[in-house]
C-alpha cells in the first residue's frame, strides 16, 4: 500500500511536469505522457495497481467518445462519410493486413497489425485542429466526420479481437458468435435508449446535483464495461455504448462535467503506462524486425494520406485541402494502444514501437500539413 501511494503520487507529479513542458514545446500532452512513461518505465511497474488504474482510463476514454453520439447522429454521420470510411478501412486495415501476410505472418497477427494500423488518433488530431485554429477550414468537416466513423467502427473491431484472443482461431463459426454478441449488446442499448430515455433523463435530472450521483454514473459505467468483458468482448465497447445511452437521454454534457476530473487523471495514467510498456528489447532490433516495422510505418503513412486525398476529392474538396486532410490523419494513438495490449506478448515490442512512431510522426505531419500541402499544390497566381 505504501509503495502504491508513493508511485501514484510521484507519477501524477511527473505527469504534471511533462504536461507543462509540452505546452512550451507545443506538442499534445498525450505525447509528453507517453514520453514520461518511456523514461520512467521500471518505476511505473513497481506496483500493479497503477496499471489497473490505467485500465479505468481506457473505459473512461471510450465512455467520453460514446457521449459524442446519440443514435441519430451515428446514423447521420455514417450516411455522409461511409464511402470515405470504407476507403479508410481498405487502405489502412487492408494495407497492413496484406503486408503482414505477404511477409509470412499468420492470419491472427496480420489481423492485429491491420487493426492497430486502422484508426487515427482522434485525441491527437482533434487537439491539434483546435490548438491550430483550423476548425473553420474546408477539410475539417471531413476529418472530424472520419474520426467519428472510426470511433464507431473501432470498438466493434476491438470486441472482435478480444473474442478472437479467447479462442485464438479465426474460424467462420467463432467470428459469427462474436458478431452475434456485438449485435446483442448494441440491440440491448438501443432498446433501452428507445424505451427508457425519458426515465433516464428524469433520473439524472433528479440526482445530478447530489454528491452521490458520481457513484451511480461510475458504477453503471464500470459494471457494464465489466459485463462486456466477461462475455468475451472488450470493456471499451461496453463503455462506448453506455456513453451513447447517456447521450440519447440528452444529458451527455452535464454527466461529462461531473466525471471530467476522474477522466483526465485516468487517461493521463493510461498513456503514461503505455509508454512504460513499450519494450525496447535488444533482441527485437534485428534486420527482419526493423524491415517489418519500417514497411508498416510507410504503408500506414501512405494509407492515411491516400485516404484523405481520395476521400477529400470524393467529398468535394480541392486537391490542396484533400492533401491537408490526408496529412492530418496519419497519427495513431489510443485505439492502437488498446488493441496492441490484446496482442500476443511476443509482438508487444513490434506493435508498441510502431504505435509510438506513428503518434510522433503523425503529430508533426498534422502540425505542418497546411504548409506541406501549399508546397505541393502551389497557389495559383492572380
Amino acid at each position: 500500500m505504501e509503495k502504491f501511494l508513493v508511485v501514484l503520487g510521484l507519477s501524477t507529479l511527473i505527469l504534471f511536469i511533462f504536461g507543462i513542458v509540452s505546452r512550451f514545446v507545443k506538442i499534445p500532452p498525450i505525447l509528453s505522457f507517453i514520453l514520461a512513461g518511456l523514461v520512467l518505465g521500471s518505476f511505473v511497474h513497481e506496483d500493479i495497481t497503477l496499471e489497473r488504474l490505467s485500465e479505468i482510463g481506457i473505459i473512461l476514454l471510450f465512455f467520453y467518445l460514446g457521449l459524442e453520439f446519440n443514435i441519430a447522429r451515428a446514423v447521420e454521420v455514417s450516411k455522409r462519410i461511409w464511402i470515405v470510411g470504407v476507403i479508410d478501412f481498405i487502405l489502412n486495415f487492408g494495407g497492413v493486413f496484406l503486408l503482414l501476410l505477404i511477409l509470412g505472418f499468420d492470419v491472427v497477427i496480420a489481423v492485429f497489425g491491420g487493426a492497430i494500423a486502422y484508426a487515427s488518433s482522434s485525441a491527437i488530431t482533434s487537439k491539434i485542429i483546435v490548438d491550430e485554429k483550423r476548425i473553420a477550414n474546408t477539410e475539417t468537416e471531413m476529418i472530424l466526420g472520419l474520426m467519428v466513423f472510426e470511433d464507431i467502427v473501432a470498438p466493434i473491431l476491438l470486441a472482435v479481437l478480444a473474442g478472437m484472443m479467447g479462442g485464438q482461431d479465426l474460424e467462420v463459426l467463432t467470428f459469427g458468435i462474436i458478431m452475434l454478441k456485438v449485435l446483442a449488446v448494441f440491440s440491448f442499448i438501443i432498446l433501452v435508449a428507445m424505451t427508457m430515455k425519458e426515465k433516464i433523463s428524469s433520473f439524472i435530472e433528479k440526482f445530478l446535483e447530489e454528491d452521490i450521483f458520481i457513484l451511480f454514473a461510475f458504477g453503471v459505467l464500470i459494471s457494464f464495461a465489466g459485463f462486456t468483458y466477461y462475455i468475451g468482448l472488450s470493456e471499451a465497447l461496453g463503455a462506448f455504448l453506455i456513453g451513447m445511452l447517456i447521450s440519447e437521454s440528452g444529458k451527455a454534457e452535464v454527466v461529462e462535467r461531473h466525471l471530467v476530473s476522474i477522466r483526465e487523471l485516468a487517461v493521463a495514467i493510461f498513456f503514461f503506462v503505455f509508454g512504460s510498456n513499450v519494450v525496447f528489447n535488444p533482441e527485437f532490433f534485428t534486420f527482419k524486425n526493423l524491415l517489418v516495422l519500417t514497411l508498416m510505418v510507410v504503408v500506414s503513412i501512405l494509407g492515411k494520406i491516400l485516404t484523405g486525398f481520395i476521400g477529400g476529392r470524393i467529398y468535394g474538396l480541392s486537391k490542396r485541402a484533400s492533401l491537408v486532410a490526408g496529412l492530418s490523419i496519419v497519427s495513431r494513438g489510443e485505439f492502437s494502444i488498446v488493441i496492441s495490449r490484446l496482442s500476443p506478448p511476443s509482438y508487444l515490442s513490434l506493435f508498441g514501437i510502431y504505435t509510438l512512431l506513428m503518434a510522433f510522426i503523425g503529430t508533426f505531419m498534422i502540425q505542418y500539413a497546411p504548409m506541406l500541402a501549399k508546397f505541393v499544390f502551389k497557389p495559383k497566381k492572380q
